[in-house]
C-alpha cells in the first residue's frame, strides 16, 4: 500500500509486529503516528475525534498488515516462528487457566461464582480456531 516492506523488519525478540531499519521506515511510523496523537490533544466537535482517528488507524493496520505479508521469510524463518508461536500460545493458555482457576477459588472463598468472560472467550476462540485450522490443513 504505502509503506515498502524493505524498510523493516519482522520483531523477533520484542514481541509481535515490524522493527524499522532505515530512516524511511521511522519516517513512516512518525507520520502514522502522528495523526493519532494529534488526533487524541485536538477537541473536535461531537464525534470527530473518534471517527478520524477510527478511520486513520484502520489505513495504518490495513497497511501493517500489507507489509507483514509482504516481508519475505525463508523456510528456517517460518520453521522458527512456528515454534514460537506455539510455545507463546501455550504460556498464554496456562496463564488464562490459572486466571480462572484463580478466580473460581476465590468465588469459592467469598461464596460466588463468578469467572471472567473475557478469559473464557479468549480460551474458547483459541480451542475454535485451533480446530478450524486442523480442519482446513487435513483437507488440503
Amino acid at each position: 500500500m504505502f509503506a515498502n516492506p524493505n524498510w523493516f523488519n519482522q520483531r523477533k525478540y520484542s514481541g509481535w509486529g515490524l522493527t524499522p531499519n532505515c530512516w524511511q521506515g521511522w519516517l513512516y511510523m512518525a507520520v502514522a503516528i502522528s495523526p493519532l496523537v494529534i488526533l487524541s490533544n485536538l477537541s473536535l466537535p461531537g464525534m470527530l475525534s473518534p471517527i478520524f482517528m477510527s478511520v486513520w488507524a484502520f489505513i495504518f493496520i490495513a497497511d501493517f498488515i500489507d507489509i507483514f505479508r509482504k516481508i519475505k521469510k525463508d523456510e528456517r524463518d517460518l520453521a522458527h516462528e512456528a515454534i514460537a508461536e506455539r510455545n507463546a500460545m501455550w504460556v498464554m493458555i496456562a496463564a488464562l487457566g490459572a486466571g480462572i482457576a484463580y478466580q473460581v477459588a476465590v468465588g469459592m472463598i467469598n461464596k460466588t461464582n463468578q469467572v471472567d468472560p473475557v478469559i473464557l472467550v479468549a480460551l474458547a476462540g483459541a480451542v475454535i480456531t485451533k480446530a478450524i485450522t486442523h480442519f482446513f490443513l487435513r483437507n488440503r
